[in-house]
């Protein structure tokens, strides 16, 4: 735990009125506010202190009913509750932690590239090396192949009888692969992705898919009668994959993070109750609402989970997390029927090791290799703010809450905008100003939990200022990235100032230094310490790639950059905002990575549009001043017109593996025209 105590201005007067209430210790007696006398008069006994709480409680069945009800009793039009998820944080105890500045460089293949270098996320398809696995995608296409030839030709397939998860086996000397097996999935669900650890592969499906949650978050019809499956498949003899458990939870994804053999789910659940209206909008509304839960067993309310068919209560509603009425903080919020829920299961045996909910509104999170960080965009006040509540990642015990300034927002790879280091929590919020010459505020905030109470301090905010600014007037907010003690931040308007951050000191961030370059980065990768790849846009309608020389903070430097498709009319690359269709694997002193692109525009024969892979490697890592950024070559997919968010790409060693629009490719990086269609979706 935390050992050091932080105080932030604001922080410190909420500590100051909470020590008047009697959270200081019991030996502390002198009055707030001045210098009384420290003496208990005879024949007194000093009533002892109130233990220190924080914004969230729990615990009381009676009084999780009371808060579900309360937050039933509030009216409310359509829009006060319809809100846009943010970005929260991945959290735990807060020990400092030391996220490496690069990728690995002993291993030979690539994996799914993730927000958090210790912290699985899932997705359609996933490689260890031996076993290759692919979900369905989004557009409801499944396929099934036959053993790859070397010669890497167009297969003629039966048409599938329903969806289903494909393993393969692959042969990275000739960058082809066999059919090992077929997984069937049930009807009227979808996988929203796939873990593979060791010899055991999970399964994450759902009879509801939210894509980027959006306005959906926050109407609890949605959450009704909905359920989330994760099952567990060993695959020690990937020919014959067995079912070796299954977890039902009665509710929605919101979403899942995989931390050694742990898989952490987060999902939400609005019960069906006669007569409960869960989205109260009149008078009649209210009074019915509280005439139902006045009689209702408050395990009604609780979401039903089994495990290998048997009924397990993890948690009940006196267990929920929710705001102490109480605290400084406390603020109403607009409330529904939803409850949101947290899981922590075994990858291996599915059992569930830890669990949490809460009754307060969540529309964001994010998840370190220690904690949870569970955030909230309060629309419902003119006030432009972020609610952030931490909590360790193992056992979801509450370290505190904090209210920022500005809108956290997530979706796409807008929550890189928050990352804990060294136990204190980084995030990059936006206020949205009422004058047309300067429509955008950033602001960053450093966060850490108290040392003797269940608080987070406000350490710093950097940007409130004209001197401090991130970013011109009008320059929105694109790429953030959190790498150790700095943060790289990209605005644009018309041209890419890349801002580099001094974080050393929490409590007092600052500018080092900037760079202007033409055109923007969305995604903002750390080759190493001293080397920055940004993934973004000209500003002209193509794509880009750049390396920047970090080196030296206070002066970075362009080391190069390549247009995708420069010789076409445009270019797109889903990568910019989706961070599983970029694909990089270290090496020693060299590395490559893969970016997908579409590029279309007039030739000689019309209007074309075509699908590519750009291959590129950075040479040169170990000395920054002579790094280089190299085209490797371009795959033309042949037949294909566009690459899109189901796009993804396996290197292993000289092997290159391409999934787009349900179809597999395979080939070898020395040769890009050997990437060649292996398996189609049949439409």
């Amino acid at each position: 735990m935390l050992t050091r105590h932080f105080n932030g201005t604001a922080h410190q007067n909420r500590r100051a009125t909470n020590t008047c209430l009697g959270i200081a210790s019991a030996f502390l007696m002198t009055a707030c506010g001045g210098g009384g006398s420290t003496t208990t008069p005879t024949g007194v006994t000093p009533e002892p202190p109130a233990p220190a709480t924080g914004l969230w409680v729990s615990g009381g069945e009676g009084d999780g009913l009371q808060r579900y009800s309360e937050g039933l009793s509030q009216l409310r039009s359509l829009n006060s509750s319809v809100d846009v998820p943010l970005a929260a944080g991945d959290a735990a105890e807060f020990e400092p932690t030391e996220p490496a500045p690069e990728a690995a460089t002993d291993s030979s293949f690539s994996t799914t590239y993730t927000l958090e270098a210790d912290v699985d996320e899932h997705d359609i398809l996933k490689y260890d090396d031996t076993v290759l696995a692919v979900a369905p995608s989004r557009s409801g296409c499944c396929f099934a192949v036959e053993p790859f030839s070397d010669a890497a030709m167009v297969v003629d397939l039966p048409p599938p009888t329903d969806d289903k998860v494909t393993l393969y086996q692959t042969d990275p000397a000739s960058g082809s692969a066999s059919l090992l097996a077929n997984i069937e999935l049930t009807d009227n669900e979808t996988v929203e992705g796939l873990y593979l650890t060791g010899q055991h592969l999970q399964v994450i499906m759902s009879s509801a898919w939210w894509g980027s949650h959006g306005d959906a978050l926050m109407v609890p019809s949605n959450f009704q009668s909905q359920t989330v499956r994760l099952v567990g498949f060993n695959i020690s003899d990937p020919t014959l994959p067995e079912t070796s458990n299954e977890l039902i939870v009665e509710g929605a994804l919101i979403a899942s993070r995989r931390t050694g053999d742990t898989i952490h789910l987060i999902t939400k659940h609005a019960p069906i109750i006669e007569g409960l209206v869960p989205y109260p909008v009149s008078e009649a509304d209210v009074a019915a609402n509280e005439s139902v839960l006045a009689t209702i067993d408050p395990a009604e309310l609780l979401p039903t989970i089994t495990r290998n068919g048997v009924v397990e209560t993890p948690v009940n509603l006196g267990d929920c997390y929710r705001t102490d009425p109480n605290h400084p903080l406390a603020a109403p919020l607009p409330t529904d029927s939803s409850l949101t829920l947290l899981l922590s299961i075994s990858a291996s045996t599915g059992t569930i090791e830890a669990s949490a909910c809460t009754l307060e509104p969540i529309s964001g999170f994010y998840t370190s290799t220690d904690h949870v960080a569970l955030t909230y965009i309060d629309y419902s006040s003119e006030q432009q703010r972020t609610w952030v509540h931490l909590l360790t990642l193992d056992g979801f015990d509450y370290l505190g809450s904090e209210v920022v300034d500005g809108y956290l927002y997530s979706g796409g790879n807008a929550d890189f905008r928050i990352s804990e280091y060294q136990g204190v929590l980084r995030l990059v919020t936006t206020r949205f100003l009422d004058d047309p010459n300067d429509r955008f505020q950033h602001l960053l905030h450093t966060l850490a939990p108290e040392a003797d109470a269940p608080e987070l301090a406000l350490l710093a905010t950097l940007g409130g200022t004209t001197a401090d600014a991130l970013g011109k007037p009008n320059e929105d907010l694109y790429g953030v990235r959190f790498l150790g003690p700095r943060a790289y931040l990209v605005t644009f308007e018309r041209i890419d100032p890349l801002y580099v951050v001094d974080l050393s000191d929490p409590e007092a961030p600052f500018i080092a230094g900037s760079l202007e370059v033409p055109g923007f980065s969305d995604l903002l990768h750390p080759v190493s310490s001293d080397l920055l790849l940004g993934v973004g846009g000209t500003g002209t309608g193509y794509s880009k790639v750049e390396l920047f020389n970090i080196e030296e903070p206070s002066q970075p430097i362009s080391l190069g950059s390549f247009v995708l498709g420069a010789d076409r009319s445009f270019s797109y690359s889903p990568a910019q905002y989706n961070r599983y269709a970029f694909t990089y694997l270290a090496g020693n002193d060299s590395d490559r990575f893969t970016l997908p692109f579409s590029a279309g525009g007039n030739t000689p024969d019309g209007y074309r549009q075509e699908a590519y892979i750009g291959l590129f490697e950075i040479t040169g890592k170990t000395n920054p001043g002579s790094a280089l950024l190299r085209s490797g070559g371009t795959v033309l997919l042949q037949g294909a017109q566009a690459v899109g968010d189901d796009t993804r790409v396996v290197l292993d060693q000289d092997a290159i593996y391409v999934l787009n629009e349900g179809s597999l490719w395979g080939g070898l990086w020395t040769q890009p025209d050997s990437v060649t269609l292996q398996s189609q979706t049949v439409e």
